[in-house]
């Protein structure tokens, strides 16, 4: 099915908790799960997303008056998707939601 899954989140509960617990450096790559390939292709093409701010803020202007948590993550999944991240979205849209 498509979609944001959080069965198809591959990022370690250990991982998750360190991402959680460390301060925000604005570094893309200290999300997890998301590596060299995604950061190029989040700052590549209209709307670019370059820090891990600019990440959080994107998902945060996913969320309307009316948008539940599961269509939330699903938005985040298909705009992920839309900006050519092809590898580990859930678990990308799992660390940021958190």
């Amino acid at each position: 099915s498509e979609g944001y899954d959080l069965r198809n989140s591959k990022v370690s509960e250990d991982a998750l908790a360190d991402f959680l617990r460390a301060p925000i450096t604005g570094d893309l790559e200290e999300v997890p799960g998301l590596g060299p390939r995604a950061r190029e292709a989040l700052a590549s093409g209209d709307d670019p997303v370059e820090t891990t701010y600019q990440l959080i803020g994107k998902f945060l202007s996913l969320k309307g008056p009316d948008v539940e948590c599961a269509e939330h993550c699903d938005r985040m999944w298909y705009w992920l998707r839309s900006k050519g991240v092809n590898q580990y979205r859930a678990g990308i849209v799992t660390s940021i939601a958190e």
